[in-house]
């Protein structure tokens, strides 16, 4: 990921948290950032008498977001097969709502970016392979809830993306995290993408716990989903990134708030810690891949996507 320093911030207070947020934050190349949440839901996914839907993709537009995805549970919507809420976009307010749903009836997965309804999965794999065959991309949502082994996670082709930040769960990100390394890390692991989101239920003081930022060069569903997919975006909790760099020999990071950046590699190990907005760790060659944390003095964090190392190691 590349970009350059974010300029001309908006400051909104909503819900008694401040964001900085712009309409198009650039992000160099002709590419701009996209702050979006890819977990939420209405009680519209669970009472056939609410349409709460339109109230909340409002909390989240009015709050700087430009795209959002309700992922309502599937085994809710079996009679209305709602899966695409295009109405609710607002192009001209640099706002768009993505499709998809949450895969319920195994284990839960957000179909993100699907073009047709999905049911009757039985299984991780399952769930898995039918938001491949819609076109989307799968993510493992709250994955200690109940727990994912990294054994199968690895032995789940197809699936890449992995909820670190789950709103709902913040106790949880620690060992999600560990989870995260370890897929990478095992025989046979792959890089991962990670991804945070609110997973909100009904409560606008909800909206803000965790979303990504996405390089794309236009917002609109085709560019988002695409840049997610490959994961050309990063999860965050507040910290906002200028720009991640690597020229094959070192790893450049920079933040906008963040006060110390840390440095992991395999299985999460420490490789080091720089206190600041800037900070640079050059290769060794053994790491196999290095991924970065950002933090701000209230705990705030965003986490790069990881860095393959050559001759870091066979998977």
């Amino acid at each position: 990921m590349k970009a350059c320093t974010v300029k001309a911030f908006l400051t909104i207070t909503v819900f008694s948290i401040t964001f900085s947020v712009e309409a198009q934050i650039p992000a160099g190349d002709g590419y701009f950032w996209y702050r979006g949440n890819t977990h939420t839901h209405a009680r519209y996914s669970d009472d056939s008498e609410i349409n709460d839907v339109p109230m909340i993709a409002r909390w989240y537009r009015e709050a700087g977001y430009n795209f959002l995805l309700l992922s309502e549970h599937n085994n809710h919507l079996l009679e209305r097969k709602i899966f695409c809420y295009d109405r609710l976009s607002r192009p001209k307010e640099n706002f768009i709502m993505i499709c998809g749903l949450e895969l319920s009836m195994s284990r839960h997965v957000t179909a993100l970016g699907i073009d047709r309804f999905l049911s009757g999965e039985r299984s991780l794999r399952e769930a898995v392979t039918m938001t491949l065959s819609a076109g989307g991309v799968p993510v493992l949502n709250h994955p200690m809830d109940p727990v994912v082994t990294a054994k199968e996670f690895i032995e789940t082709e197809g699936l890449n993306h992995i909820e670190i930040v789950n709103g709902g769960r913040l106790l949880d990100t620690p060992a999600s995290i560990a989870l995260w390394d370890s897929v990478m890390s095992e025989p046979g692991g792959r890089i991962i993408y990670a991804v945070a989101a609110d997973d909100n239920h009904y409560s606008r003081q909800r909206v803000g716990r965790g979303w990504i930022m996405v390089k794309a060069k236009s917002l609109s569903k085709s560019e988002i989903i695409e840049s997610i997919r490959s994961g050309n975006f990063y999860p965050t909790t507040g910290v906002i990134l200028d720009f991640t760099r690597t020229d094959g020999k070192s790893f450049h990071v920079s933040s906008q708030n963040g006060d110390t950046i840390k440095f992991f590699g395999r299985y999460g190990k420490l490789l080091g810690s720089e206190a600041g907005k800037d900070a640079s760790y050059l290769f060794n060659g053994d790491e196999l891949y290095v991924r970065a944390e950002v933090t701000d003095r209230q705990g705030k964090t965003a986490w790069t996507q990881p860095v393959m190392i050559k001759g870091g190691g066979n998977h």
